[in-house]
């Protein structure tokens, strides 16, 4: 291990250790001096996870409870076809794949690529001219054909003056060498008109980006079962949702998924170390969040329901859906999806609903 590496563990690990400290209280407690060590030790939970789930809070005999992403995926994997992982990878290949079966999702417009045409139903664009064909006034959201956690996306907007896009403005010419350049890190960059949440919620965030549903399903006895949901919440002028262990200073809500409702919300104090603690309120707009309806939320099952029977030999999914005013559209299916988010959102371990619900 480089001596850096080194470093940065040994900071976590005392950082975990005075929340740890701190959260003594009486003499029952004494074991939280060595806690983020015997998590580690007998859970496999690491320093920032022990702070993240807040298990000086918790009682020890729920530590257990709590699952780690990795091990978890590799049993996922285990699982799943590999013509299944391939349709949820590919985001190109699954759009076609929900166009083919009638399943609700953000249209692909096209790709801005170096590669030509596959003779799929996405136009391959290639150069400035194919850019001022597709890209007529409006506004746009573009990612990249491999990204993952909102790395690398950007919007722009088409006006009368030209092209707006990461700070940038320009001709279609300016705007397809920036295309380019963003070539050299993915294959292609995937066109999809910019999306916008339903009023509800934009009540509550007054963002421009968009907050997504992530709600998670299992196959089981050949049904669909919901294990899991949340929304997250942007905070701010993101462009993404994404939670990342609160650094991101987006929010996390915990829905219930009977019947829609926000019943917690929590964040970050911190965007250096996670300190979670609960939201009430919106900290931007002080819109009371807990408590509301999302709209559509029949529509949001019912359609992860199809999607996920659609693809065979797929026995788990993280969602990611976006509620518009025209009701639910899926945004990406994630068969390897991060059990840590929902951990947080309800504030409890995931071991023993995988174990009821999912063969691994």
């Amino acid at each position: 291990m480089k001596l850096s590496r080194v470093a940065e563990v040994l900071s976590d690990y005392a950082r975990a250790e005075m929340y740890a400290l701190s959260s003594i209280r009486k003499l029952s407690d004494v074991h939280l001096i060595w806690g983020p060590i015997h998590a580690r030790t007998a859970y496999g939970i690491g320093a920032k996870d022990f702070s993240l789930y807040r298990l000086a809070s918790t009682p020890k005999k729920s530590w257990s409870d709590y699952l780690i992403n990795e091990p978890l995926k590799a049993k996922y994997a285990a699982i799943t076809s590999k013509e299944a992982r391939q349709i949820a990878d590919d985001k190109s290949r699954f759009f076609e794949h929900c166009h083919a079966h009638g399943i609700r999702t953000i249209p692909i417009l096209a790709l801005v690529t170096k590669q030509p045409s596959n003779g799929g139903i996405i136009p391959h664009l290639n150069s400035a001219g194919e850019l001022a064909r597709v890209l007529v006034p409006g506004q746009y959201f573009f990612k990249p054909s491999n990204g993952s956690h909102g790395k690398g996306t950007f919007s722009l907007r088409v006006d009368d003056f030209g092209l707006h896009w990461a700070g940038n403005s320009g001709t279609y010419e300016d705007f397809f060498t920036y295309c380019q350049a963003a070539l050299e890190y993915t294959r292609a960059l995937i066109v999809q008109p910019k999306m916008f949440n339903h009023q509800v919620i934009r009540n509550i965030t007054q963002a421009k980006g968009l907050s997504t549903v992530r709600i998670c399903t299992v196959r089981k006895g050949g049904e669909i079962k919901v294990i899991g949901s949340c929304l997250r919440i942007i905070v701010g002028d993101s462009e993404t949702d994404n939670f990342t262990h609160g650094s991101s200073g987006n929010l996390v809500g915990a829905i219930d998924s009977d019947t829609g409702e926000l019943i917690g919300v929590r964040g970050s104090l911190s965007r250096t170390w996670p300190k979670m603690t609960d939201v009430l309120a919106h900290p931007r707009t002080g819109k009371t969040i807990v408590g509301v309806q999302l709209p559509y939320w029949r529509e949001v099952v019912d359609l992860v329901a199809r999607a996920h029977h659609s693809i065979d030999s797929l026995y788990t999914v993280g969602w990611d859906v976006a509620i518009t005013d025209d009701g639910p559209v899926i945004v990406e299916a994630n068969w390897r999806y991060d059990i840590d988010i929902l951990q947080v959102a309800y504030k409890k371990g995931y071991r023993q609903v995988i174990a009821d619900n999912l063969v691994v």
